[in-house]
């Protein structure tokens, strides 16, 4: 069953998005599958990644985990019974996943999490195995030098509030960790999940977690997450989600005023000058030609 007739199914019946169903796919204890070590995107784009990459803070609601290990074995996830936090608080290990990409001529680093299960109340209906959630940093160049770190700049993020819903706050909004990549700017947005529910956050507690880009992944663990059914959640870095998440999470008004790229190389005037200079412009050598 696909996530679109597993939810078209729940608004009209008892059928519970959460059971297991049957795949051929390689499903074990979500506790089992081995964390992949940090792997950012080769050059320039990974240290932007990395730059940017959110201070999460657990308040209530599982850890993040890792997903799919090395080999493309899958984690199974639990029934949303029990505690919220029951058998799944010890993701210390967990991971986020990052994709770069475009939405509307803008540059948004799409940090992904997964959840082994999401329990907002008591009953049945109120979870489900697997979620995602995920965070969007929208990026903004200043000044001419295109590998200047210090140069990119935060717009504004997005955040998911439940399965494929956005919220969103402009960079004055936001809390920012302190930036690792050697300068004063305070980089990594501070952001809290709640069960289901991101949220901005201006806590101290929330860290990063082991970053791993989409293109990095085994071509075993890529395939495995593209082919997962995750029913009431999904994956959203696959090739098949990926462009209408990322639509999804886009802000037109963090970029007001802004220019989709900084105006460099100007062309030269092509009228002349009504009057010669007086003297030359300091620090500027003579370039006529003699």
């Amino acid at each position: 069953m696909t996530l679109a007739q597993c939810n078209l199914v729940g608004k009209v019946s008892s059928f519970n998005c959460w059971k297991d169903e049957k795949s051929e796919q390689n499903w074990i204890n979500h506790d089992l599958v081995a964390a992949l070590p940090e792997k950012a995107d080769p050059g320039f784009e990974g240290q932007v990644e990395r730059r940017f990459n959110p201070h999460l803070r657990v308040s209530d609601g599982c850890d993040p985990y890792p997903a799919v290990d090395n080999t493309g074995n899958l984690g199974s996830g639990l029934k949303p019974t029990g505690k919220r936090r029951g058998d799944c608080g010890g993701g210390g290990k967990g991971q986020v996943y990052v994709r770069r990409g475009k939405s509307h001529g803008r540059i948004g680093i799409f940090y992904a999490y997964y959840f082994p299960k999401v329990r907002w109340d008591k009953g049945k209906k109120n979870g489900h195995r697997h979620y995602w959630a995920g965070v969007v940093v929208w990026i903004k160049q200043w000044g001419c030098n295109p590998e200047n770190l210090a140069a990119i700049q935060p717009a504004g993020i997005s955040f998911t509030t439940d399965h494929a819903q956005w919220g969103s706050a402009p960079v004055g909004g936001i809390s920012f960790g302190p930036s690792n990549a050697g300068d004063d700017k305070a980089t990594h947005p501070k952001v809290l999940i709640s069960h289901k529910t991101m949220s901005l956050d201006t806590d101290d507690d929330g860290y990063e977690r082991t970053l791993v880009s989409w293109d990095s992944l085994s071509v075993e663990a890529g395939e495995a997450l593209s082919d997962a059914e995750y029913y009431a959640s999904e994956m959203p870095l696959t090739e098949e989600n990926f462009q209408r998440q990322l639509d999804a999470a886009y802000q037109q008004s963090f970029y007001e005023g802004v220019p989709e790229e900084p105006k460099c190389n100007a062309e030269e005037p092509t009228s002349k000058p009504t009057s010669k200079p007086t003297s030359k412009p300091e620090g500027r050598a003579d370039q006529r030609k003699k």
